[in-house]
């Protein structure tokens, strides 16, 4: 865990975990049900000027991380979905 995190109150990594899941999971639902791959996605990614490794999108996918604005601002476009749902799971 990054030494920032360490003095964060538990009740703040927690919830930032659990979005960070949430988030990974709709990320993969959407890239699967439009039938792309991690690495196809990643290079539309960076067609959109957004450079993001393997690792970090597996991550982000997996749930151990938050995307950035960047990223979500692409994955919102590529994913062809709203910012409510792939941040909330909203309509």
């Amino acid at each position: 865990m990054p030494k920032r995190m360490q003095d964060l109150p538990e009740e703040y990594q927690h919830s930032q975990r659990a979005l960070a899941r949430a988030i990974g999971a709709r990320v993969r639902l959407r890239r699967v049900a439009l039938e792309l791959t991690q690495e196809q996605l990643r290079a539309r990614m960076e067609l959109d000027q957004v450079f993001i490794s393997r690792t970090q999108y597996s991550r982000i996918e997996n749930g151990e991380t938050l995307p950035n604005a960047s990223e979500l601002i692409a994955l919102r476009a590529i994913l062809g979905v709203s910012f409510n749902w792939l941040l909330l799971g909203l309509e």
